[in-house]
């Protein structure tokens, strides 16, 4: 079983869409993305929909040759939309690889009007039925009943789970759950996972002693999911602000187990674009107009991509590769030789999943042509 986080607060954007490759499945989970419309007063800055749109091609790419898709439920970040934001995944995107595929969704009960809404579109876009699976088990799935989206009692507003098993190794996808709910965390410690992919806490809301038991019981079933779970992977709703990563960092350091976000888990630095929107505006300012002529195609987002990640590195948002000022694709991205895909997936992200990294660490020979992920490019060396 390999998984792959295509898309979470610490990878930049809204959303929990993860690949999962099995041995004769490559099943997709939740495959949407959105960026907030709103946050502290701000549209999305330039730079974090640069980023997102860089995800939303992936998700795109991983989508042609899904077997299966599963739907945990019908908000804006976690499936294709019929009528998307420009920060959005249409679902005309994607439509030829829909149709090909297995497609598990959760079903209009429980649900909220926009969120029925989006499901018959959804549904009428690719001119086929979706059946209801909650509690379906199938082959190497099984789906939850419908559980809450944060708080219990939440009736109009629940998600379904997903458990995905093969070889004896248990994967969990829980969504939106938040951890507000002891029941739903106990559901997921009868699944008996070994990794588990959740939602944490929104703490950007809880900012009053009002919340404080919110709090207690986000923190007490995070404790009892990493007690028992090998691999706790925490992001979405608790990275969309600076507190939360601290959470989750007094978290890793408490844990008797592994706990990541995405990015930790993909092997990367984390991208925390929604809790730092507010300084992206402040340290590369926008104009008004901005986002208005992006919509009507007049405005190139690369110009932000490039400056963003210099902004972040220069503040030490982020830390590139000990490697990267030595490293020949740093040498041939600026000469033009390379797409900057490389750069910022692998070096300015210190990704240690880089084959590169890992050769140099390991002292061992490998050409100046050779890719982060392994593959020769011969040419570039001519």
């Amino acid at each position: 079983m390999i998984i792959e986080i295509l898309g979470a607060e610490s990878l930049g954007v809204r959303g929990l869409a993860c690949v999962v490759k099995l041995k004769n499945q490559k099943i997709c989970i939740d495959p949407g993305i959105a960026l907030g419309w709103s946050r502290y007063g701000f549209l999305p800055h330039p730079f974090q929909i640069a980023i997102g749109a860089e995800i939303r091609e992936k998700i795109i790419a991983e989508l042609k040759d899904a077997t299966d898709v599963i739907i945990s439920h019908f908000d804006g970040d976690h499936c294709p939309l019929f009528n998307p934001n420009p920060y959005q995944l249409g679902i005309s995107a994607v439509k030829n690889s829909l149709s090909d595929c297995r497609i598990w969704a959760k079903g209009s009960a429980h649900s909220s009007t926009v969120q029925q809404k989006r499901r018959s579109e959804f549904a009428e876009s690719l001119n086929r039925n979706l059946p209801n699976v909650e509690g379906v088990k199938e082959g190497p799935l099984e789906f939850s009943m419908p559980v809450s989206h944060g708080q219990q009692n939440t009736e109009e507003h629940s998600i379904m789970m997903s458990r995905i098993e093969e070889d004896g190794k248990i994967f969990v996808h829980a969504s939106d759950i938040q951890l507000l709910d002891e029941e739903t965390t106990e559901k997921i410690l009868n699944w008996k996972p070994d990794i588990v992919l959740v939602s944490g806490p929104p703490l950007y809301h809880y900012t009053s002693s009002l919340h404080q038991m919110q709090r207690e019981l986000a923190w007490k079933n995070a404790k009892k999911l990493s007690r028992h779970v090998h691999i706790l992977i925490l992001d979405h709703h608790l990275l969309r602000s600076e507190e939360g990563n601290m959470w989750l960092r007094k978290l890793k350091r408490t844990a008797q187990n592994q706990v990541f976000c995405a990015a930790d888990f993909m092997g990367r630095t984390p991208l925390l674009l929604e809790a730092w929107r507010k300084e992206l505006y402040e340290w590369m300012p926008v104009s008004q107009q901005w986002h208005e002529y992006y919509e009507q195609g007049k405005v190139d987002r690369n110009d932000y991509r490039i400056r963003g990640w210099e902004s972040l590195i220069s503040r030490g948002k982020i830390k590139p590769c000990k490697w990267y000022d030595a490293c020949p694709i740093k040498e041939y991205t600026e000469s033009g030789r390379l797409e900057r895909y490389w750069v910022e997936n692998y070096c300015l992200v210190n990704n240690k999943h880089c084959i590169r990294y890992q050769k140099e660490e390991q002292g061992k020979y490998h050409p100046d042509y050779m890719m982060p992920n392994g593959e020769i490019r011969e040419h570039l060396h001519l």
